[in-house]
């Protein structure tokens, strides 16, 4: 069994928080085609509902806390899948171009990450989030 965390800056405003999430969540479903199910989910009368196919939740870290987890994502070697989005990036709105050269030209500690998405095995993801709280 697979699972998704969102980990997000406790500081974030509630509507800031939604919109990192769906914006790490799309790029981890671009990375990860496995996330969502290939054919429409479909109710009795033909509404489409999301066919997310791993068990997700949301938490909340601090800012050194986001930057810990990213590094250990990257040092290990447990199969765990990342993406990240920063501050910058909540700046440059409808800016790509600027955004994408700005994040290439600092270190990831410049760019003050306020949302990770992890994913892999159940037990795995649980293990490298377990010090973070459930976002409420």
């Amino acid at each position: 069994m697979k699972r998704i965390a969102i980990i997000l800056d406790k500081n974030l405003e509630p509507g800031a928080a939604a919109n990192v999430a769906a914006l790490l969540m799309g790029q981890a479903a671009l990375n990860e085609r496995e996330l969502y199910a290939d054919q429409p989910v479909l109710d009795q009368s033909g509404v489409q509902h999301a066919g997310i196919q791993y068990s997700t939740v949301i938490l909340k870290a601090g800012g050194n806390q986001l930057i810990n987890l990213v590094n250990s994502c990257s040092d290990d070697s447990g199969g765990l899948s990342h993406v990240v989005f920063s501050q910058t990036g909540q700046s440059l709105n409808n800016a790509f171009e600027q955004y994408a050269s700005e994040i290439a030209s600092m270190a990831l500690e410049a760019t003050k990450v306020v949302g990770v998405i992890v994913w892999g095995e159940d037990e795995t993801v649980r293990a490298a989030t377990k010090k973070f709280s459930v976002m409420k």
